[in-house]
């Protein structure tokens, strides 16, 4: 397992009044509070696919270890994921699939305890939609990281993963025989959607040719795998939101931004960002409750 590492050496950090004041009142916490909010009231109302965004969030924190860089790449993801959440009714498969993120990498930062989950969440998939096999590929693309420092824990999550491969199966065949067999019906994404996956896509083939041989194998492969199927499917679209995202996460924004003279500045623009969010997210709030009073 490997990920870029360059330009680790950190120059030395002094807090300011802002970052003291905010530490001290928890402000990470309203500000990321504001994050889903913002979100909420911008893109979706939609609780499930709130529930999506959280994992997503715990899935690319430990990479970026920065609210403000985290922050963008979730709205990110969520502007990828709109049409599909809201037209396609596919809030719950959006979830399960940054459940899925946030459950394999934790398998490769050290945290495998999530990866129990694995097989329910593939199993819920193969009843909810005919896209399943999507999230079998996603998951196996871990399988191609050798793991020698834990090779019981890659053997572990074969395991899991070849049982959530079964449920997925039985689910599939349990859906259709309860509501019948429909066709696969695609839904090519709208031309303003294809903008904004252009938008996240272009840094993320960037990333791709920059840290290639650095970046994890499984975040090359299920970019690639989830960009390619995007511009056929509006759901892809939202999956390639989640494969982009750690990819960017993993890459250029590693501990907040891929340069040791630009980190520190992230680091304290953080605290002022949480301000500002929170500002946002009250203006929209106040907007919102007067429009329906």
């Amino acid at each position: 397992m490997t990920e870029t590492t360059a330009g680790t050496t950190v120059p030395a950090y002094a807090p300011d009044g802002v970052e003291r004041f905010g530490r001290k009142f928890k402000m990470e916490y309203v500000g990321m509070a504001s994050v889903f909010l913002t979100i909420w009231l911008l893109q979706f109302q939609s609780v499930i696919a709130i529930l999506a965004m959280f994992f997503l969030f715990v899935a690319l924190k430990k990479k970026t270890r920065d609210h403000l860089v985290t922050s963008f790449l979730m709205f990110a993801a969520a502007a990828l994921a709109v049409p599909a959440v809201t037209g396609a009714g596919w809030g719950t498969p959006f979830a399960l699939f940054a459940m899925l993120a946030w459950a394999l990498e934790g398998w490769l930062e050290k945290r495998p305890g999530r990866i129990i989950t694995i097989p329910f969440v593939l199993g819920a998939l193969g009843a909810l939609t005919p896209l399943w096999p999507v999230a079998a590929a996603f998951c196996g693309a871990y399988l191609l990281t050798p793991r020698p420092d834990a090779p019981a824990l890659r053997r572990k999550l074969a395991g899991l993963e070849a049982a959530g491969l079964a449920l997925a199966i039985v689910g599939a065949l349990a859906a259709a025989k309860l509501m019948g067999t429909a066709p696969l019906t695609l839904r090519p994404p709208p031309p303003l959607l294809i903008a904004v996956a252009i938008a996240v896509g272009a840094p993320t083939a960037l990333a791709l040719a920059l840290f290639w041989r650095s970046l994890a194998l499984p975040h090359r492969v299920n970019a690639i795998l989830a960009g390619a199927l995007a511009p056929f499917d509006e759901r892809m679209v939202a999956v390639f939101g989640v494969a982009a995202t750690i990819v960017l996460a993993a890459t250029v924004f590693r501990q907040s931004v891929e340069s040791a003279q630009l980190r520190p500045h992230f680091k304290r623009a953080e605290w002022y960002y949480f301000w500002v969010i929170l500002a946002i997210a009250s203006g929209l709030l106040v907007a919102r409750l007067a429009a329906t009073a």
